[in-house]
């Protein structure tokens, strides 16, 4: 596991120094752009260090009977008069006990390269560096002087301004006396503590926990995919999951559509080879049980047509020819084997009802019910007129 500390050169931010703790801080490192850190997994941490400079600082204690978001309308509202430029050109933070805006076009370009990063992110203003909740300091870094108030505040400044930035400091902060690390003589800061043993692994080790992170992660595909740390072979896999996620329960409701459709088309088909009349069908079983009790054995026979015992057998087994596997007919015995595979339970009911009103007789049922679908054989015998 490795930890990153870097911070930009100029305001590209594509590029500038970072320190790392596989060699314990020691050496500052250039750094041209961010695919130098692609090779950085999510083991890995990679603190950020915002030039203070471009972000402006408040005091603001956050209400915690309030939502976030109300309390960050509540700092909007309370800093509004000191922005100069228009509200919606800035994007607002806030932690417990300060309020941070920073432009937005320049937050964009930063929050953009830190999420092409596929380790934890950290982004802070850098005055954050060697911050104490109990002491001022003022921090030699990167050939700018980093102030940190105790109350969370904070800036930098470069050498050739600092006497003045100084004198406006010790104007707001009357007792303004800060412990001041610096491995230079310099004579405007003579006046203070000065600790010339500056030690970054130091200011890493004291940082407070809760700092506030001003990194948004953008929910991308991509992003996504490169904080998992996929593989190109895992990625598709992935890819292929997501696309069955969404496609699959579209393509089961086509077809169950379709089986209901066949259904309903079956069903109406029974319904008008026995009732050419037969406009709807709303209630299967009500209407086939009211149609049979209005089926007489006159209607459905009639013996001076038939030529032979079978006349009626081609009906019967119409009603469920579809699922028909196999007929056997016995002329001598004048009986009938006829096989179902998955036959509607309603068909078989009907085929069953139907029988005795063209004399057939059911001698044998060797059949399953499974899920309402018949599967098995049946035996039938016809009676002699």
């Amino acid at each position: 596991m490795n930890t990153i500390i870097a911070y930009p050169n100029n305001l590209d931010f594509s590029n500038g120094n970072y320190h790392q703790s596989s060699d314990n801080f020691k050496k500052a490192n250039k750094f041209l752009d961010f695919n130098e850190f692609q090779s950085l997994t999510h083991k890995d941490t990679f603190i950020y260090l915002i030039p203070s400079s471009i972000i402006g600082n408040y005091v603001f204690e956050s209400n915690k009977n309030l939502s976030k978001q109300n309390n960050l309308a509540n700092f909007i509202s309370e800093i509004d008069t000191y922005i100069v430029s228009d509200i919606s050109k800035n994007e607002f933070f806030i932690s417990d006990q300060n309020g941070f805006v920073i432009d937005k076009s320049l937050y964009k370009k930063i929050n953009n390269l830190l999420n092409s990063l596929n380790c934890k992110v950290i982004a802070i203003p850098d005055y954050f560096l060697n911050n104490k909740t109990d002491k001022d300091t003022i921090t030699e870094f990167n050939d700018n002087f980093l102030f940190s108030f105790k109350d969370g505040t904070g800036g930098s400044i470069d050498h050739d301004s600092l006497k003045q930035y100084l004198d406006t400091v010790k104007s707001s902060h009357p007792d303004f006396n800060p412990d001041v690390f610096s491995d230079k003589n310099i004579k405007e800061l003579q006046t203070f503590n000065i600790n010339k043993n500056i030690k970054v692994p130091e200011f890493l080790k004291n940082m407070k926990p809760d700092l506030p992170n001003l990194f948004k992660f953008k929910f991308t595909i991509k992003n996504i995919f490169n904080k998992l740390s996929f593989s190109r072979t895992e990625m598709y896999l992935c890819i292929l999951l997501l696309v069955s996620c969404l496609s699959l329960p579209h393509v089961f409701i086509a077809q169950n559509n379709k089986h209901i459709n066949i259904y309903e088309s079956e069903t109406f088909n029974i319904f008008r080879s026995i009732d050419k009349n037969t406009k709807k069908i709303v209630t299967p079983k009500l209407q086939m049980d009211q149609l049979l009790e209005q089926i007489s054995v006159s209607s459905l026979v009639q013996a001076k047509d038939i030529k032979s015992n079978f006349a009626n057998f081609r009906f019967l087994i119409s009603i469920g020819d579809d699922y028909l596997n196999n007929v056997q007919i016995d002329f001598n015995s004048n009986e009938a084997t006829l096989s179902f595979i998955n036959l509607p339970d309603l068909q078989y009911r009907l085929l069953k009802n139907s029988a005795t009103s063209f004399n057939i007789e059911i001698l044998n049922e060797d059949i399953l019910n499974n899920e309402n679908k018949i599967n098995g054989q049946i035996k039938i015998g016809f009676n002699n007129e």
